[in-house]
């Protein structure tokens, strides 16, 4: 590689090689730099995520062969990297050495070990969605349209190898996650049928071509979504829980984080006893005035239970119409942001920066409720988007009208504004602001950001909100929020307890339900929904008790040291500055003592 006449030779990869970088830390970036490129080419729709526009004609190769070429990868790169001795870096190209190296390993275990290829069909989906999605997010009159749907075009003619890869490498997947792909590969179809031919009179000289290269993409899904039903659901035999072992270790992988599996479940116990109480606090005066009266006589978890359903029955009642739900969602977002201003929680991105409320894309749809979806790391101007998931539908008009209804209850009123703190104000949407735009993140740490970090952060936020004053005239949309972080413990307890304990799919079921209708208070569509995600997306739902447990063991370490000197607004700022990277990290860059072994005393990214 040619030297430029700058410190270092040219990135390969924007950003691959900080500024200034020297000594052994250029040549740990020297090689990291390789990787970013190298893998970006293995897998071109991350590449296409990320905006790094290099590999946008090319789609993942997902053969036999393809599959082994990237394990080859990585191992060729896990070598490489174990050569550099992290001791002799910089803290910052530390961290970004931990986490080039997690990327790696965690790479090498999915291939060698989870096995997505062969037991999850969503993962096939997911990459088509976003393959599509991200070509297609544009502004309106953006002058890269022929570039992007040029691409999109050789993607296209690529998308049947791809299907017959998916065919031939999918063996026994759990039927929970076929019965979900039904589903999201259909959203992909309605991309083709509805959403794409809107766009080809933006690239008017290869219109005919996208036009026929669509029909026969469509062509591939449709055939694929009848094997799906037709061949893959019957045999769709495979056990969704990974079991204890291959559970413990992905959770490390997940998380970045030092504490054990054991803890985490005792710690998100206690911290739902806590919880609990807390709510029948507020509950008790809510329910003199609602039901006076009307007094109850059991005690512990029967008087909570009792006191504190018959309250939410009553306040839940105030919810959004399908029709009416976005724009209700719009006027939290102004409610939410005239407050963050008012008691100066947080700097809030400019009104102008193309941040959007919409649908959730088909083919994620139902995945989740909610979720944050961000700009490409290398393209922060671009659409960021709070997608909202279609409300549930039950399969006759009956059961269409009681999924709608405990949906809309589920996120009534009060519960709507928690979702839209916890996904953009001041939550994911402006975490993911301040990441992309600092000056002290590198590329590494936007790249391989933490999923702990930012639900830690999203969950950090809506606690921070009420904290300060939020809604403090409204009892009951305190209580909605108390039942709300209920989930941070619930969710980790959910993921624990499903793939670590042998159940059978009837006892599975029951403790699931149990636990988020009994204990958590959730309405069954809710609850059924959460439990279906507990079980296709293990070692997710962990991130929101662990990021919030060491992010909030990191504020109050931080307000302690300043005493006087500490501002909320300052701390937060900072906070996100560093990019969405491990908590372990963030203290190693705020210069915060390293914590001992957790204590007995239980501590505090997609709607939790």
């Amino acid at each position: 590689m040619k030297d430029s006449g700058h410190p270092h030779p040219q990135s390969q990869f924007p950003g691959g090689i900080p500024d200034g970088a020297r000594g052994p830390d250029l040549d740990f970036y020297r090689i990291a730099d390789r990787y970013l490129d190298d893998s970006m080419r293995a897998y071109p729709t991350t590449a296409t995520m990320v905006g790094y526009h290099t590999y946008d004609g090319d789609l993942e190769d997902l053969s036999a062969g393809g599959i082994e070429d990237k394990l080859d990868l990585a191992r060729h790169y896990r070598a490489e990297v174990s050569a550099v001795d992290p001791k002799r870096l910089s803290t910052s190209a530390r961290i970004d050495y931990h986490l080039v190296m997690n990327d790696i390993e965690a790479t090498i275990f999915s291939l060698t070990e989870l096995r997505p290829f062969e037991r999850d069909p969503q993962s096939y989906v997911d990459l088509l969605g976003n393959t599509m999605l991200y070509l297609t997010l544009q502004d309106e009159d953006s002058p890269a349209w022929p570039e992007r749907l040029e691409a999109l075009l050789l993607r296209m003619q690529q998308i049947p190898r791809f299907l017959e890869a998916a065919k031939s490498n999918l063996k026994d997947p759990p039927r929970v996650t076929t019965d979900l792909v039904l589903h999201t590969n259909a959203g992909n179809i309605d991309f083709f049928e509805k959403s794409f031919p809107g766009l080809f009179a933006k690239a008017p000289k290869i219109r005919r071509q996208l036009e026929s290269e669509s029909a026969r993409a469509l062509a591939a899904l449709r055939e694929f979504q009848a094997w799906l039903e037709g061949d893959l659901l019957p045999r769709s035999r495979g056990d969704w829980r990974l079991g204890r072992e291959l559970w413990t270790k992905k959770l490390r992988h997940t998380l970045q984080s030092s504490l054990t599996p054991d803890e985490i479940l005792r710690r998100a116990r206690q911290q739902l006893e806590i919880d609990r109480r807390r709510m029948l606090e507020v509950a008790a005066p809510l329910h003199a005035r609602l039901h006076p009266g009307h007094r109850h006589v059991e005690t512990g978890d029967d008087l909570i239970n009792l006191t504190v359903r018959e309250v939410l029955d009553e306040v839940t009642k105030r919810h959004s119409t399908p029709e009416t739900l976005f724009r209700d969602t719009q006027r939290a977002i102004d409610r939410i942001k005239a407050f963050i201003r008012e008691r100066d929680l947080i700097g809030l991105p400019p009104d102008d920066d193309n941040f959007v409320v919409e649908p959730t894309p088909g083919f994620m749809d139902g995945v989740a409720v909610a979720f944050f979806n961000p700009p490409p790391i290398l393209e922060p101007d671009l659409k960021k988007s709070f997608w909202i998931s279609s409300v549930p539908r039950g399969g006759s008009e009956e059961k269409d009208r009681a999924l709608q209804e405990s949906f809309l209850r589920e996120y009534n009123e009060y519960a709507l504004q928690g979702l839209t703190i916890h996904e953009a104000f001041p939550g994911h949407y402006v975490q993911y602001w301040y990441a992309l735009r600092s000056p002290i993140a590198t590329v590494y740490k936007k790249i391989f950001s933490s999923g702990t970090f930012a639900e830690g952060w999203a969950v950090l936020a809506e606690t921070m909100m009420f904290e300060n004053g939020y809604a403090d005239a409204e009892p009951e949309n305190l209580l909605v929020h108390l039942k709300q972080t209920l989930r941070v413990s619930l969710n980790a307890i959910l993921d624990a307890r499903l793939h670590t304990t042998p159940m059978s799919d009837e006892e599975a079921d029951r403790f699931g339900m149990d636990l988020l209708q009994g204990l958590g208070f959730q309405e069954e569509a809710e609850a059924r929904g959460k439990l279906r995600r507990a079980k296709v997306s293990s070692t997710q739902l962990s991130t929101y008790f662990v990021g919030t447990l060491e992010l909030s063991d990191i504020l109050r370490e931080t307000r302690r040291r300043e005493g006087e000197r500490f501002r909320l607004r300052a701390f937060n700022e900072r906070l996100l500055s560093l990019g969405a990277i491990p908590p372990r990290d963030v203290r190693e860059l705020l210069d915060l003592e390293a914590p001992g072994r957790p204590e007995s005393e239980p501590g505090r990214e997609t709607a939790s």
